[in-house]
């Protein structure tokens, strides 16, 4: 994956190759266990499956894509920003607000990680039936419990497991 990186950055000022960076080792401090990778022209991350958040390199800006929710979590900080839909533009030409980016990407950590992994529909869906949505939720359940659901296996629970989900004990 490295080497997609790499060439998406080759194209780029060295400025926003700073920039970019910066926000890459933000990231990784923030949430080691996120997927890098080249989506949508982007450098974008994942988390559990799940979109985290994007970075782009322009000639004069580097773009921030905090996906629907981060975005407007922010909206009256980014106010002051160049935006279009979902994202913000920090110019090459002014300090790079590493606080703010560091806030969003926290956020989104937070937002994300309370996202349910993709563990199959039947499953989902079984979850839902008992008002289970987020992973916090799943301490008031037991493995054997969830197991005694319609459409819920022993494949959800070890993909829930590797998200790290939390149970109640038996």
């Amino acid at each position: 994956m490295s080497e997609d990186i790499d060439a998406y950055l080759s194209d780029l000022p060295d400025e926003a190759v700073n920039r970019l960076q910066q926000m890459r080792d933000m990231v990784r401090a923030q949430c080691p266990d996120a997927i890098e990778g080249i989506n949508y022209g982007l450098i974008g991350y994942k988390l559990h499956g799940h979109p985290l958040i994007y970075f782009g390199g322009f000639k004069n800006h580097v773009g921030l894509y905090a996906t629907p929710n981060g975005h407007e979590a922010f909206a009256d900080e980014f106010a002051r920003y160049k935006q279009g839909k979902g994202s913000v533009q920090f110019p090459l030409t002014e300090p790079l607000p590493i606080h703010l980016i560091e806030r969003v990407i926290a956020y989104r950590v937070q937002t994300v990680g309370e996202e349910l992994p993709k563990i199959g529909g039947p499953a989902t869906r079984a979850l839902a039936g008992i008002g289970v949505t987020a992973m916090s939720q799943l301490t008031g359940h037991t493995e054997r419990e969830l197991l005694e659901l319609h459409g819920f296996g022993p494949k959800a629970i070890r993909l829930l497991h590797e998200a790290g989900a939390q149970f109640r004990a038996e």
